[in-house]
């Protein structure tokens, strides 16, 4: 077992990298698995607003009253210099000008050059105050269309918006099917199709570029160890490694979210988890194969890593990318991996059926299966092209 005690050796110092990956992973989940799913809902923003009325007339205090039910009014003087200062801040989140007009402009039906403002462009807090505004302008134009005084339709207005909709949003942890894991579960499954790729290729593939280095194998061909000894010894130490990260990642997910892991979804997210690995050794063999140097592996490992991670949901939930984005996806396997996910919690609408996971499962494994064979092919032409 000389080779394989070399192997570990060498593998220890090229862990560096594989150990940060799982250590920021195993932070994320203890966060995730701290974090209060009930606290899940709706609720209002209030925002700092300061309003200075050129106007002065009642339709322009009726606007400041409706400005100050839903926010904070906030003085923060007149000067320009004032106005910069409480928003650089953030005293005052928007500082507006109801323009001298307003009331009249908006008895005829203008809805242009109301008002003027300070605030910091493309902030959420800015939009969400001007769809406020905009709604509330949308609907005193409609009553004045109507035929009634700017008075009028600004004291229904007012009446009208009081009347919130009311919102429910489920919290992760409230799902109707209570077999459906949960979405910090879900989300740690997801993450594991990064985490697994990084850490054994940045683990594995420095040590087998080594092991399999001309020198290396010139000496070893040297000895009294046969070929197929020196590969059946690489693959053990290959398998050891990321039987062993992979044992460390369940563990903790098991320590984190407790009997959860173990009910029937919990093993079947764990099964596809497995599925994942084999992938992943498969395809760190494939980029030791073609990689001309252990100091391009980091860069493989992170265009591949990343690339698949935010091409197939991993990062971003599938709901949430575009069509082409998705369509690309699935010509790579951690998006069939992710889609398993989602029908195990219930997430991006997928409902869960026996089959439906399973086919799943079968292209996660015929990608390996390929991407085996394209290993093999590799190593055959870069042999020959070398004994050439």
């Amino acid at each position: 077992m000389q080779v394989f005690k070399t192997f570990m050796k060498i593998m220890k110092k090229h862990l560096r990298t594989s150990i940060i990956y799982i250590i920021v992973f195993l932070a994320i989940g203890i966060g995730m698995s701290l974090s209060d799913d009930k606290k899940t809902g709706f609720e209002n923003s209030r925002l700092n607003i300061s309003v200075i009325d050129n106007d002065n007339t009642e339709a322009s205090r009726a606007l400041i009253e409706f400005i100050d039910k839903n926010h904070t009014i906030v003085e923060v003087g007149n000067s320009k210099d004032e106005m910069l200062d409480a928003l650089y801040y953030l005293r005052a989140n928007v500082i507006l000008t109801i323009n001298e007009g307003y009331a009249e402009k908006l008895a005829n039906g203008e809805t242009d050059d109301l008002f003027s403002d300070y605030r910091v462009p493309g902030t959420f807090t800015a939009e969400y105050f001007d769809t406020q505004i905009n709604q509330y302008i949308s609907t005193i134009n409609a009553y004045t269309t109507g035929g009634f005084s700017i008075e009028k339709a600004a004291e229904k207005t007012a009446v009208l918006m009081e009347n919130e909709v009311k919102a429910e949003i489920i919290s992760p942890n409230e799902k109707k099917d209570s077999s459906l894991l949960s979405d910090k579960i879900s989300q740690y499954f997801n993450y594991f199709a990064y985490v697994i790729i990084m850490v054994i290729i940045s683990g594995l593939c420095p040590t087998i570029l080594v092991m399999t280095s001309k020198e290396i194998r010139n000496r070893t061909n040297c000895s009294s160890i046969s070929s197929s000894s020196q590969l059946l010894q690489i693959a053990l130490g290959s398998v050891i490694f990321s039987i062993g990260v992979y044992l460390l990642l369940t563990c903790s997910a098991a320590i984190l979210y407790g009997s959860e892991i173990f009910s029937k979804n919990g093993l079947l997210g764990i099964l596809n988890s497995f599925v994942f690995l084999i992938f992943a050794m498969t395809l760190t063999i494939f980029i030791a194969v073609i990689a001309p140097s252990s100091n391009v592996v980091n860069m493989i490992a992170n265009i591949v890593g990343l690339g698949m991670s935010f091409l197939c949901g991993v990062f971003v939930p599938q709901m949430l990318l575009s069509d082409t984005v998705l369509n690309v996806g699935k010509f790579l396997p951690a998006y069939w991996y992710v889609k398993a996910n989602n029908m195990l919690s219930g997430s991006n609408n997928e409902i869960f059926s026996n089959s439906k996971f399973f086919i799943c499962i079968g292209i996660e494994i015929a990608f390996s299966v390929m991407l085996f064979c394209i290993t093999i092919l590799a190593a055959k032409t870069k042999r020959s092209s070398k004994s050439v």
